[in-house]
């Protein structure tokens, strides 16, 4: 008998009493299953922790408004990229595991792509820079702009790179160099601001050159395990396109949807509002990680099963995850604006207001991370594609209302009506397309609280024979 170890169940434990198999016949794996997910969490877990340790230190350095101006530096070269994927990482994955194209040939093709991309995205913005500075990026100065722009490709790259880890299994080297990449982060992040008192400029070239060491590092990596050539295979890659290009418009909704209230809040406000707004957003979205940690191991798992089987693993999936995260969003409610004044300063105690608002959204939000990948997984992605667009529409025509009135309060209430919507609607696909009532995906079952039950009463024992043998 399997014990259930893991937030979402291992294929085994929803499939088995049932005699249902993968496609192909083949059982999906029980312990690569729940290690990929602790390890992807517990690497999240850590990086959280050290994200918080280079927010703490860019917020009292810099001050509100130069951390307003280093947030969307930061998130701009995320923006660009984002319309510049096209879906090749899903379709990454996809090829590799579905299909069983030879990694090699998918490298060769991420990694002109990136360079191609890139390259082409890095020009496009250039030349619309006096409008976006005038616009949704008010308030930035035009060198550190330009100074984040090499991040595109590079960006790209990491994107496409990683998804052939993930769909190789790779799971323990991804969140390895996740990790070292987040611990270089911070450790220039400290010397170059405490240490050098390096301020705005500094910290924009530790994000941009932290990225591109760790990436040369995984390419030569990877280059190790499989030479690839320099040449386009274009049947693959018009293949890929194909398919990617239907999660790729899901992708850029769901950026858009993440992103979009902050460059709104942007042209409306000031840096020093956008600074208060996005810490609001960096702590409530730290729940988020849960999901998305389940469903990076999820999606290369459901596309190996059969349709029953999905459809169990998924709702099970998500009814532990929004429990978690509802439990997360009541804790950061009550205690969220005390911890932002004791962390980052009394400077920052505005950002404590809109923070219940963007922690009931982001609970709605899990839902929709994880049944996106259930949707993409059985080559559904316009259903995706549909909630997210609607969704995007609501959150910017919300947010154009509402900023003007109740500024950042107003953009976190725009956001949780936005998200809960999206959610709603690809729940409402799922329930007909599973057969499923909605409450399977939302009401813990007998079964769920056992679970958590035996993962406490499991980490209480692990806990005490490491003190035990410390003691030794």
């Amino acid at each position: 008998m399997t014990a259930p170890v893991g937030i979402a169940a291992t294929a085994d434990e929803t499939t088995t009493p049932m005699g249902t198999k993968g496609r192909g016949g083949q059982k999906p794996k029980q312990t690569s299953f729940v290690r990929d997910v602790f390890g992807t969490y517990g690497t999240r877990a850590l990086t959280i922790a050290l994200g918080i340790v280079m927010g703490v230190i860019t917020a009292r350095t810099l001050g509100p408004n130069n951390r307003g101006i280093f947030s969307l530096v930061y998130l701009l070269p995320s923006t660009i990229v984002t319309f510049g994927k096209l879906g090749l990482a899903q379709a990454s994955i996809y090829s590799i595991r579905r299909r069983g194209i030879e990694p090699h040939r998918v490298a060769a093709n991420a990694l002109l792509s990136s360079i191609f991309l890139g390259t082409f995205f890095v020009l496009i913005t250039f030349l619309s820079r006096h409008y976006l500075l005038a616009t949704v990026l008010r308030g930035v100065p035009e060198w550190a702009m330009l100074i984040a722009l090499p991040l595109v490709p590079v960006l790209l790259f990491e994107s496409y790179f990683y998804s052939i880890l993930q769909a190789m299994g790779k799971f323990p080297l991804y969140n390895r160099r996740l990790l070292i990449g987040t611990c270089l982060l911070v450790a220039g992040m400290a010397i170059c601001l405490i240490g050098f008192h390096g301020g705005l400029l500094a910290a924009i070239l530790v994000v941009v050159c932290v990225p591109i060491g760790m990436d040369t590092w995984l390419l030569i990596t990877v280059r190790r395990w499989f030479p690839f050539s320099f040449r386009f295979d274009l049947p693959l890659l018009k293949e890929e396109l194909r398919f990617g290009f239907k999660s790729h418009i899901q992708v850029l909704a769901q950026h858009l949807h993440l992103r979009a209230d902050a460059y709104i809040v942007a042209y409306f406000l000031d840096p020093t509002q956008v600074a208060f707004y996005t810490l609001a957003v960096r702590l409530a979205e730290f729940m988020l990680d849960v999901p998305e940690s389940i469903g990076m191991v999820l999606y290369p798992k459901l596309a190996a099963l059969n349709d029953e089987a999905m459809h169990e693993l998924t709702a099970q999936a998500c009814r532990r995850t929004v429990l978690v995260t509802a439990i997360g969003a009541a804790i950061l409610s009550l205690f969220g604006p005390w911890v932002i004044v004791l962390w980052y300063g009394e400077a920052y105690a505005p950002a404590g207001r809109p923070l219940p608002f963007v922690a009931a959204g982001i609970v709605m939000m899990s839902l929709f991370v994880l049944l996106t990948r259930n949707f993409t997984s059985r080559n559904r992605q316009q259903v995706n594609v549909l909630a997210g667009f609607v969704a995007l529409v609501g959150n910017v025509g919300l947010n154009l209302f509402t900023i003007p009135h109740w500024g950042i309060v107003g953009a976190a209430m725009a956001s949780t009506i936005s998200y809960s919507l999206a959610a709603c609607l690809l729940l409402y696909f799922f329930s007909v397309e599973s057969k499923r009532p909605w409450t399977s995906l939302l009401i813990p079952q007998r079964s769920d609280l056992r679970y958590f039950v035996q993962l406490t009463r499991g980490a209480i024992a692990r806990a005490k024979r490491l003190a035990a043998q410390r003691g030794k």
